[in-house]
């Protein structure tokens, strides 16, 4: 598999090493950085943020990844989610195209190509000052990728703009690869602020906090629970709960600890022994 890859990439067998990373961490929380420090050997990229729209037009975030602050990343990704999606240029392109199978949108001044409101909240004051984008074809819907470059970098350069062009197709492919690998692994993350509200009133009666064993949980460690029994990665985890990933890992373990389990699947069998009142 990779070698028909790097032969259709020239360049991109230099580092292929590290695109045997990627595809090894496809559906796992570590896809996101092994993808980043791929593309980075080959063109420098700031910051990743990558947006799911599914069949339906709803709008979901799948994960961000790069070198802006977390929690400002985070509220970013809420943000356009919840509120500034629809204002995008390539919104009603991306509905146009939902038979694509991949696209890459034409270079947009982000000074000039953006709603006033839209530019301020995610460039003056991000410090983003230019991306690449693309979207590519999943089961019911697609994945809308956005690589960018932060202030402290310059803009892409003609010959950087080029590399993208030449690597966009792939980094597409394998995002819509994970993202189809990490819902078949019940990983995958889509937070469109409304999705899932009866699933998490279900989820949250069966583990109350006064039902054996989960009443000897904290509340985090309980809402950490919660969202694992939906699905949410790590990453999507803390982004909903806005707290650190690492922070999540501890109240899992903690968590799993209390319950003598360990894994999500014996999360899952745990809950189905639980008596329903």
């Amino acid at each position: 598999m990779i070698d028909s890859l790097t032969s259709d990439y020239p360049d991109i067998g230099k580092h292929s090493d590290f695109l045997v990373e990627v595809v090894r961490n496809l559906g796992t929380d570590s896809f996101e950085e092994k993808l980043m420090n791929f593309l980075s050997k080959l063109v420098p990229i700031d910051h990743c943020a990558v947006f799911t729209y599914s069949s339906q037009g709803e709008a979901g975030h799948l994960f961000t990844h790069g070198k802006m602050p977390q929690r400002e990343s985070e509220k970013l990704a809420r943000d356009y989610v919840e509120k500034f999606h629809s204002q995008d240029p390539n919104y009603r392109s991306i509905k146009e195209l939902e038979k694509e199978q991949y696209y890459r949108f034409d270079r947009q001044d982000v000074k000039k190509n953006y709603d006033p409101a839209y530019q301020n909240h995610f460039f003056d004051r991000s410090g983003l000052i230019d991306k690449a984008a693309s979207i590519g074809k999943v089961e019911d819907g697609q994945v809308y990728c956005n690589f960018y470059r932060m202030n402290h970098s310059a803009t892409y350069s003609k010959e950087e703009w080029k590399t993208l062009e030449k690597l966009m197709p792939l980094a597409t492919a394998l995002i819509a690869a994970h993202f189809e690998l990490a819902k078949l692994r019940g990983t995958a993350f889509m937070d469109n602020g409304s999705e899932n509200i009866v699933n998490k009133s279900i989820v949250h009666n069966a583990i109350s906090n006064d039902i054996e064993p989960f009443n000897k949980l904290t509340k985090r460690e309980r809402q950490v629970c919660e969202r694992i029994l939906l699905g949410y990665t790590t990453t999507g985890i803390g982004l909903d709960l806005n707290v650190a990933p690492t922070s999540v890992s501890t109240y899992r373990k903690r968590a799993y600890a209390k319950l003598g389990i360990s894994s999500q699947n014996e999360l899952f069998a745990l809950c189905l022994r639980v008596p329903k009142s």
